[in-house]
């Protein structure tokens, strides 16, 4: 394995101006929002129609659990690779590549005829959602004002419940009508989104800067895929944690809770997706707040400040069972849990230099995630043995976890300097 070779110290960051917005980095905000909500828009859909497929094809929880957790181990491969081909070829086109893959295999995937062909086609979905939100949030990450980093990567993955939001939207419309199919034919309209990719924003300047900087210097980009470890060790724990802590209990809460409400609460299907839907438009806001506190106040106060009354609202959802409860205790818990996601996710972008920035992104995501990725089988299981309810008490342990990390352990970047070289540190 090559490694990769640390710049001398007269090819120090270059210098660019991240003091204010630009139209430049709008744009690339706008887009990658936008990139977000269609990724999570694919990879909703199979949690609302789960209790469909259940239904219609005669199949278990543990089953969907199953399907579930090994497509998104499958995907661990986009989610190590794009961020890495990043820093080898450029954000710009990997992200082109991420959207044309994923909108066309999610078309691909309404053909599926049972659980077989269902994890074939998600598992190749996967491979290629998991790419977008990375390498979006390098995008944004290197060009938003530093004043104003936290609430760019809030509002970056505010296109998590915008999507959410469509495709429960979406659900209620076309489901009755068309049945489930149809929501992953709609699938491949992200595609669109390319041209505006390709013709609206040029590639990363911070990136670019940096590539001129190794040129100049006789450097060349070697691949290296343990830089972020060596070079980073404490950095690359914190960050493979951070995932791990908020990617268990999100993917838990998010494959499951359509189950939860519409099966074991007996809600029903409409009023299921109705509250889903409510739930995540709100937690849209609860982004962008959340980031605007952590650049105000601080990363390290604001997470805990969310984290603990969410750990605590989760083990309460599993007692609520009247229409009413269930859904102000859900939309308070998604609030809490969503809001800090973006900022908190975000922050793992901020601690690596430009050179390595996508390797440690993407190693340290594909550790996190590929952990995470146990929670729909667990839950799976809990809820073919118990039920949903019973398991909630483990998200919210994940969750909770997360406040020491952030107060005791997770460097802070609050209007810090990004740094570009291998060598350098935040602040």
């Amino acid at each position: 394995m090559t490694t990769i070779v640390t710049a001398p110290a007269a090819a120090a960051a270059p210098a660019l101006s991240d003091e204010r917005w630009t139209s430049y980095s709008a744009t690339v905000l706008a887009i990658c929002i936008l990139g977000w909500a269609f990724d999570i828009y694919e990879a909703t859909i199979m949690q609302l129609v789960t209790p469909i497929l259940i239904k219609e094809w005669g199949i278990t929880p543990a089953t969907i659990g199953m399907v579930t957790t090994i497509s998104r181990w499958v995907g661990l491969i986009g989610t190590f690779a794009f961020p890495v081909l990043a820093d080898l070829y450029g954000r710009k086109r990997v992200l082109i590549w991420s959207i044309l893959g994923y909108s066309v295999l999610t078309g691909l995937t309404g053909f599926s005829t049972g659980w077989v062909t269902l994890l074939i086609f998600s598992s190749l979905t996967r491979v290629a959602l998991a790419g977008e939100n990375p390498v979006g949030m390098l995008l944004v990450t290197e060009t938003a004002p530093k004043k104003w980093r936290a609430t760019a990567l809030g509002g970056l993955v505010g296109g998590y419940p915008l999507g959410y939001f469509l495709c429960t939207l979406a659900a209620l419309i076309v489901v009755p009508l068309w049945g489930w199919r149809a929501l992953y034919f709609l699938g491949i309209l992200p595609a669109l989104l390319v041209l505006w990719v390709r013709l609206g924003i040029n590639e990363s300047p911070r990136y670019e800067l940096v590539t001129a900087q190794m040129v100049k210097a006789g450097l060349k980009k070697q691949l290296d895929l343990l830089a972020p470890f060596r070079s980073y060790p404490r950095e690359s724990t914190i960050a493979s944690l951070i995932y791990f802590l908020y990617l268990f209990t999100w993917v838990g809460w998010s494959a499951w809770m359509p189950f939860y409400l519409a099966t074991e609460r007996k809600l029903g299907f409409p009023t299921m997706a109705s509250y889903l839907s409510v739930w995540m438009f709100c937690a849209i806001f609860a982004y962008w707040i959340c980031g605007w506190l952590c650049d105000v106040v601080g990363r390290r106060y604001v997470i805990p400040a969310f984290a603990v009354p969410a750990a605590i609202l989760l083990v309460v959802m599993g007692y609520c069972d009247t229409p009413a409860s269930l859904f102000w205790v859900g939309l308070a818990t998604n609030l809490l849990i969503t809001g800090s996601f973006g900022t908190g996710l975000g922050y793992t972008a901020e601690i690596f230099p430009t050179q390595i920035r996508g390797t440690a992104v993407g190693a340290t995501f594909t550790i996190g995630l590929g952990f995470a990725s146990l929670a729909p089988m667990i839950m799976g299981w809990i809820a073919t043995k118990y039920s949903v309810a019973a398991g909630l008490p483990l998200l919210a342990l994940s969750f909770l976890l997360l406040a020491p990390l952030f107060l005791w352990f997770a460097p802070d970047v609050t209007r810090k300097d990004l740094t570009d070289f291998v060598g350098q540190k935040v602040g």
